[in-house]
C-alpha cells in the first residue's frame, strides 16, 4: 500500500525544469558573506532599491499532543540598496487564535542586521524586545519583528517557525518565488508523508530552475512511514512591475500552492478532501446558504404578480425584475457566493452580492425563468482553476438565463446596467453554473465595449481663443461608469470635477441626457471658451487639435512582457472637431493622416485632416477590439499606442496671409 501511495503522490506533482549542474548558495544562518554587505547595486537590475538574497522555506508534517500539525520553517536574507526599502526591516505577520486545535504559534526567532562600518563588517543580533507578539483580538494576533540597525547598504538576515493545526488550514501555505523586489535564490522545500495525498499547483510565468522529487523515510508522531521530498528552486527571479491593464498581482506571480485531495491514513483518518466540477455542483445545491435558499421563493410572489401585471414581454420582465432590486436593496460592496436569509435580505433592504443575486435568481424563478447560479471569481481575487474545483477560489455569484440559445448573464447589484451587462469586476474569465442538469463553465467575457464619442464645434479668433460647443456621448462600460458617477455625485459637484479635469476651459453652460436610462448613451454638452489650445507667435497661430482629448503616454512602458494584457472589455473612442479660422488665415502644415490596423482584426486607429474653405475637420478613431491581449501582441500593441501619441501630440500651423 505504501508503495501504491508514494506512486499518487509523485503522479500528482507538477514536473517542470530539472536543474542540471546548477550550484546553489552555501547559506548558513548567522554567517554573513563579505561581497552581499559590499554591493552596491544589484548587478540584474540597477533600478531596484533591495534584493532578496536568499529566500528559504520548508514545509514538514508533524503531531503534537494528537493534533496534525504544518510546520513551517522560514530563512530569508535582504540586502537594503536604498532609503526608499527601509520598511523591509520591520517583518509583520498574522497568526490565527481561534482556541481549541486552533491556534497558530511562532517560535524560534532570530536575526541580525550586518553593516559595513569603518572597513570591518559590525553584526547585530536581534534583541526578544524587538519582538512584538500583540494580544489577540478576536481569531487574530499580530506579530512585530524589527531588526536592529537597518540603513541603506545593510543585510538583514531572519529566521522563524510557524506551527499551524490542521483545524487552522488544511494546506501549506502559499510559497511565491517572485514578488515586487528581485529574488537572487527563491528555494522551497516540502516532505509530505505517504498518508496525504496534495495536489501540487504552479502557476506564473516564470520556469523553475529546478524541481527535485525524493522518496524519504520519516516519522510523523509515533509512527514511521515514508515520504515524498519535494524541492522547487528558482535563481534570479526579476521583480514583479505592477504594470497597466493586469488584474490580480497573484494571477500573474510565479507561485506554488499544494491542496489535499485526500488523507489515508489507516486507523487515524481516512478522508477524502478533494472535489471535481461535479462533487462541487452538488454541494451546492445541496447547500442551505445556495441552493436551499432557492427553493423557498414564495415570499416574492407579490413582487412577481406586480411585474407580471405591467410587463407582457420577457425582455421587459427581465429588466423590470433587475431594476427592482438594484432600486430596492442596496449592495454593500461585499462579495459572496452565499445568502442566510433571502427574505431578510428583502425586508432589511441591504446585503452583499451573493444575498442580492441569489435574491434576483429567485425572483426570476417566481416570474417563470429557469434561472441558476454562476459562481465566480473576481477580477481583484484572482482566477479560478477550471481544472481543480477549489471553492475557496470563487467569491461572487450573478443570475444566469437561457435566451434565444445563448447564455444571459445578469447582475441586480449595481445600476445602470443594460441586460447581459456584468459589473467590470466579474469580468474574468469564467465561471461555473450551478444547475440541476446542465452545470457547466461559463464565459464571462462582456457583451459591451466602452465606448466614449466626444465632439467639439469651435471658433478660433486672431488671439486664439477657442469658442463653442463640445460634447460627449459615453455608452457600454463607459455609460455605465458615467451614469454612475452622475449619481454618486450630483450635477453640481459633476459639473465642478469637469471644470477641474478642464482647467483651461470656461463652461459657461452644461446640460446632461440621459442620465439614469441603462438602454441610452449618456450626453454631456458644453458651451465652452479655451484659451490653452492655440499659440500666437506673430503671424502664426499653433493648434493642437486634440484639446483635452490627446492620449499624452503610453502606459505600456516596459520593454517586454510575459503576461497578457487586459482591457476587461474591448473599447472605441472617436474624437471628431471641426474648427472656424480666423479670417485672413490659412493652413501651410497639416498632419499626415494615418490608419494603423494591429494584427488578425485586433484593433485600429485613424486619424484624419482635411480643409474645406475656413473649416478644419479632424477625426480621430481609436479601436481595441479584443478584450484581453496575449504577451505575444505586446510589442504591436506597444508600437500602436506610441504612434497615437504621437499624432495626437502633432499641431497644425496656421499663417495670417
Amino acid at each position: 500500500m505504501k508503495t501504491n501511495l508514494l506512486t499518487l503522490l509523485l503522479l500528482c506533482c507538477v514536473y517542470l525544469l530539472h536543474g542540471q549542474g546548477i550550484v546553489e548558495p552555501k547559506i548558513k544562518f548567522g554567517e554573513f558573506n563579505l561581497s552581499e554587505v559590499e554591493m552596491k547595486t544589484y548587478d540584474k537590475d540597477s533600478t531596484a532599491d533591495a534584493v532578496v538574497l536568499y529566500d528559504y522555506g520548508q514545509t514538514l508534517f508533524d503531531v503534537r499532543s494528537g493534533v496534525i500539525n504544518i510546520r513551517f520553517i522560514y530563512h530569508g536574507r535582504i540586502k537594503i540598496l536604498k532609503k526608499s526599502a527601509l520598511d523591509l526591516g520591520t517583518i509583520s505577520m498574522r497568526l490565527v487564535k481561534g482556541g481549541y486545535e486552533r491556534d497558530q504559534f511562532i517560535t524560534d526567532i532570530k536575526g541580525f542586521t550586518y553593516n559595513m562600518e569603518n572597513g570591518e563588517v559590525k553584526k547585530e543580533k536581534l534583541s526578544k524586545e524587538s519582538i512584538f507578539i500583540e494580544k489577540a483580538v478576536g481569531e487574530v494576533q499580530n506579530v512585530k519583528i524589527t531588526m536592529p540597525n537597518v540603513k541603506e547598504g545593510s543585510v538583514i538576515e531572519y529566521t522563524y517557525t510557524i506551527d499551524t493545526p490542521f483545524g487552522v488550514s488544511l494546506n501549506p501555505s502559499t510559497w511565491t518565488f517572485q514578488g515586487v523586489h528581485p529574488v537572487k535564490w527563491s528555494i522551497y522545500e516540502i516532505t509530505i508523508p505517504e498518508y496525504f495525498i496534495y495536489r501540487t499547483l504552479m502557476s506564473g510565468y516564470l520556469n523553475l530552475t529546478a524541481n527535485e522529487n525524493k522518496p524519504v523515510n520519516m516519522t510523523l508522531g509515533s509512527h514511521a512511514t515514508s515520504g515524498l521530498l519535494q524541492r522547487f528552486v528558482m535563481k534570479d527571479a526579476p521583480a514583479f512591475r505592477n504594470e497597466a491593464y493586469i488584474t490580480n498581482i497573484g494571477d500573474y506571480v510565479s507561485k506554488i500552492d499544494f491542496e489535499l485531495a485526500s488523507v489515508m491514513w489507516p486507523n487515524v483518518l481516512m478522508k477524502d478532501f478533494s472535489l471535481d466540477y461535479a462533487a462541487l455542483n452538488k454541494t451546492l445545491l445541496e447547500s442551505s446558504l445556495l441552493g436551499g435558499q432557492l427553493k423557498r421563493t414564495g415570499f416574492l410572489d407579490d413582487i412577481a404578480k406586480e411585474i407580471k401585471s405591467k410587463h407582457t414581454d420577457s425582455t421587459a420582465r427581465l429588466q423590470a425584475a433587475c431594476e427592482y432590486l438594484q432600486k430596492n436593496v442596496k449592495w454593500n460592496g461585499n462579495y459572496s457566493i452565499y445568502s442566510n436569509s433571502l427574505k431578510k435580505v428583502l425586508d432589511s433592504r441591504k446585503g452583499d452580492a451573493g444575498d442580492i443575486n441569489l435574491l434576483l435568481v429567485a425572483l426570476l424563478r417566481e416570474l417563470g425563468f429557469d434561472a441558476n447560479p454562476v459562481i465566480l471569481s473576481t477580477r481583484g481575487h484572482g482566477k479560478i482553476h477550471e481544472q481543480y474545483a477549489l471553492l475557496k477560489r470563487f467569491n461572487c455569484v450573478v443570475a444566469h438565463i437561457e435566451q434565444n440559445g445563448k447564455d444571459l448573464l445578469l447582475d441586480a447589484t449595481e445600476e445602470f446596467l443594460k441586460l447581459g451587462m456584468l459589473p467590470v469586476d466579474c469580468l474574468n474569465g469564467k465561471g461555473w453554473l450551478v444547475h440541476q442538469d446542465k452545470a457547466r463553465f461559463i464565459s464571462l467575457n462582456p457583451i459591451e465595449k466602452d465606448f466614449g464619442f466626444k465632439k467639439a464645434n469651435l471658433i478660433i479668433d486672431e488671439e486664439g481663443e477657442l469658442k463653442g460647443v463640445f460634447s460627449k456621448a459615453y455608452a457600454g462600460y463607459g455609460g455605465w461608469r458615467e451614469k454612475k458617477e452622475f449619481k454618486e455625485k450630483g450635477s453640481e459637484k459633476y459639473l465642478e470635477e469637469a471644470r477641474k479635469e478642464n482647467a483651461s476651459w470656461v463652461i459657461e453652460k452644461a446640460d446632461y441626457l440621459n442620465t439614469d436610462d441603462s438602454g441610452a448613451p449618456m450626453e454631456s454638452q458644453y458651451q465652452v471658451s479655451m484659451n490653452d489650445y492655440v499659440t500666437k507667435a506673430g503671424n502664426m497661430l499653433y493648434l493642437k487639435p486634440m484639446l483635452s482629448e490627446g492620449t499624452k503616454e503610453n502606459l505600456l512602458k516596459a520593454k517586454e512582457r510575459v503576461y497578457p494584457i487586459d482591457f476587461a472589455f474591448p473599447i472605441e473612442e472617436t474624437f471628431m472637431a471641426t474648427f472656424e479660422l480666423p479670417k485672413g488665415y490659412s493652413i501651410v502644415e497639416l498632419p499626415k493622416n494615418i490608419a494603423l490596423n494591429l494584427p488578425e482584426n485586433g484593433g485600429r486607429f485613424t486619424y484624419a485632416s482635411a480643409v474645406n474653405d475656413n473649416k478644419l475637420t479632424l477625426t480621430s478613431r481609436i479601436q481595441l477590439r479584443k478584450a484581453v491581449y496575449y504577451a505575444e501582441e505586446y510589442p504591436f500593441l506597444q508600437e500602436f499606442f506610441d504612434k497615437i501619441v504621437e499624432k495626437h501630440n502633432e499641431q497644425i500651423v496656421l499663417k495670417k496671409n
